[in-house]
Order: C-alpha cells, then structure tokens, then sequence
C-alpha cells in the first residue's frame, strides 16, 4: 500500500503520518490551498504536470474535497475522506460524493445514514479515535501541573452563528418562531428537533421575505444553512451559560482562540496546540467539558476521545454513540441539563477517588479499544 496524503494542517494529520511510519506504509504528501473546493482549474494543472497520482494505490485527506474526488476519479484512484467534521461544509457534495472511487469514513450515525439512505453507496461509518503511541508515551510534569492545573476546563470555541444576520429581515413572527425552536433544543438533551422542524415550507416563507424586503435578490437561504446557524447558535448558548456557571463556583480555565467577554469569572487562556499542550491540559485538569456542538447528534466528538486518551476526566452531554461505547460513572460521565452539569462537577470534585478511577477506566478502554492505529486498518481493509 502507498498512500499520496493531502496536508492542511488538520488535526488528525500529524497521527496519521506517524500512524503510517509506525505500521510501515509507504506515503508521500502535497499541500495546496484550495480557492474552491470544487472548481479550481490551477490546482489540477499543477497535479497533473507534479504528481502521478497513479503511481499510488490511494489519494488520503482528512475531511472530504470534492477536487480530490474529481481528480481521483478521472485517474482511477481511490480517495479516502476521513472525517472528523460534521457538517462537512461542502457546497454541492452530491455532485461527486457518489464518485465510484470515493470512500468516506463519517463518524455520526446520523451523517452516515443521511447520505447511504440517499444511495451514496461510498460513506461509512467510523468513530474517530486517538493515536494510542503518542498516548501511551504522554508524561506529564510538575511545572505543567502547575501550569495547567485546575478544577474545570474547557478547550474550544464559542461559534459564530450567522442567525442574526439571518433573522434580521425577517418579520416578528418568523423571529419568534426561530428563537422558540432555540429555547426548545437548548434546553433538550438527547434528541435534536432542529432539522426535523426547519421544513421546505419555513424555507421558502423566509426567502419570500427576502425578496419582499429586497426586490431583486438572487441570495436564498438554504435548509442545511440554516439548520447550521441555528446548532451553532444553541452551542454559543450553552457553552456560554455551562463556562459561566463553572466559573462562578470553581478554577476554570477557558483554552480558544476566542475571548468572550460575556463569559465572568473564568481564566481566559488563549488557544493551544493540540499534539503538545492539549493532552497536558487534558491530563492535569480535574474535569473537562465536553459540550458537543449540537449537530453532531450521535458521534463521539474527537475531544472526548482526546481527553480519555490523555488520561483526562471527561464530561459530557449525552451523545448516544459515548454511551454505545462507554460505561457512564464508569469510565466517563455524562450530563442531561446545566443543572446536571453543575451538580454533577460538584460531586466528582468532592470525591477525587472515584474521579480518578473513571479516567483511568476511560483511557485504558480508549487505548485499548479506539485508536486510530485500528482504524486505520479498518480502513484500508475495506479498501482491499
């Protein structure tokens, strides 16, 4: 097997090049930055006069671009998209993601069944995982104790949701309706209403808006848009009300890019590496969030997976695929509502025996169970 890898600094890049040293497959890699991920006649002139992506049994990429598929297909090559996004963000994706060459490992229930229920015989599902090498090898010292130490944290962003740009012309009506759907999801657990309530019919409604309020437009919202402001939205929410009451009764430390100033009484920390820091903060940290964001509606989110595999104690809200792999209070924990949350880091705080036998019951079960040395081999058995 000899893979040609696509690289744009993914996360799960480095692992897999290291995954392919360790098991001793043959790899070259390629970097490009894509003006558009569909069309982009500059990119394939400079593959074709570059590489001889035929001299490779398979063309790899973290995450789905149409451009590969299209090239791989005029080639006959197989293309892997190995996915750790949900949405994928790709305009158009039915156009090539039925491309015979094409094999997309999506790791929510729900994405994969979305698009193989729509005949794309190419998708399967594959949870994500951790490189249980660099895991296994993760030391941490006394300084980053020091360093990272503290009773809750949380690495991620907040999301920016477009909704208000979105909302904004449509009538009082429509807005009370959006915000009711908000109110609804954020406050629900388990069970995602929001596709299943944004219909043809609402879509249309708002687009009609928009032409009455500007004759002449050509811009129309989409049902997959609009179903991603509004998870983006409830996310921004409750990350932002979970930080704030974290906040309020313990050291909690905030890891982004971001800088809310809404959020009180949290230590805002910047944002850190994900191969040298993360798995630090990970470690040291009594108790880390994982607020999923709310269109991932089944999958087990790469956080969770890389804080059990750093030896982290994980909490989570409820995602159906954690509970299908892992013991809740046994080898992770789950909440159901802000209250649960809170009262739920309370008790674990007071009984630091207990915590700390749930992350090592959950790292020794990801280490063992979830890596993406196996994953990998699952992959390419099915390409084989």
């Amino acid at each position: 097997m000899k893979l040609l890898i696509y690289e744009w600094k993914a996360y799960l890049e480095e692992d897999v090049l290291a995954i392919c040293r360790e098991k001793k497959i043959s790899y070259d890699t390629f970097s490009w930055f894509f003006k558009d991920k569909n069309r982009d006649e500059e990119f394939v002139r400079w593959l074709d006069k570059s590489i001889d992506i035929r001299a490779y049994d398979a063309v790899l990429s973290i995450n789905y671009f149409p451009l590969l598929s299209q090239v791989c297909q005029k080639k006959g090559v197989k293309y892997i998209a190995w996915c750790y996004d949900n949405p994928l963000n790709v305009v158009q994706i039915e156009k090539t993601l039925a491309n015979p060459v094409n094999y997309v490992f999506l790791f929510d229930k729900v994405q994969y069944g979305k698009y193989k229920n729509a005949g794309f015989d190419t998708v399967y599902h594959l949870p994500l995982g951790v490189n249980r090498t660099r895991m296994m090898k993760l030391s941490v010292s006394d300084a980053e104790y020091k360093r990272y130490g503290a009773q809750v944290s949380f690495v991620g962003q907040l999301y920016e949701s477009r909704l208000m740009e979105i909302m904004a012309p449509v009538n009082d009506y429509t807005k009370g309706y959006l915000n009711a759907l908000l109110n609804v999801q954020a406050d629900l657990y388990g069970a995602y209403l929001l596709e299943e309530c944004i219909t043809e019919n609402l879509i249309q409604d708002i687009n009609t808006q928009y032409v009455q309020r500007a004759p002449g437009t050509k811009v129309r919202l989409s049902r997959e848009a609009l179903n991603y402001a509004m998870a983006c939205e409830v996310t921004r929410r409750n990350r932002i009300i979970l930080l704030s009451l974290c906040g309020a009764r313990y050291d909690t430390r905030f890891y982004s890019y971001q800088n809310s100033e809404v959020i009180k009484n949290v230590k805002k920390c910047g944002e850190v590496d994900y191969l040298r820091e993360m798995p630090q903060i990970f470690a040291c940290s009594k108790i880390n969030l994982n607020p999923s964001l709310r269109i991932i509606q089944t999958g087990i989110p790469l956080r969770a997976f890389d804080i059990m595999g750093a030896g982290g104690f994980l909490l989570s809200n409820y995602q159906e695929e954690l509970l299908e792999h892992f013991v809740n209070e046994e080898e992770m924990v789950v909440y159901e509502s802000m209250e649960d949350a809170v009262a739920k880091i309370d008790f674990y705080l007071r009984h630091e025996e207990l915590r700390v036998k749930i992350a090592e019951n959950g790292k020794r079960k990801t280490l063992k169970e979830h890596s993406l040395q196996d994953r990998l081999d699952q992959i390419l058995s099915v390409l084989l």
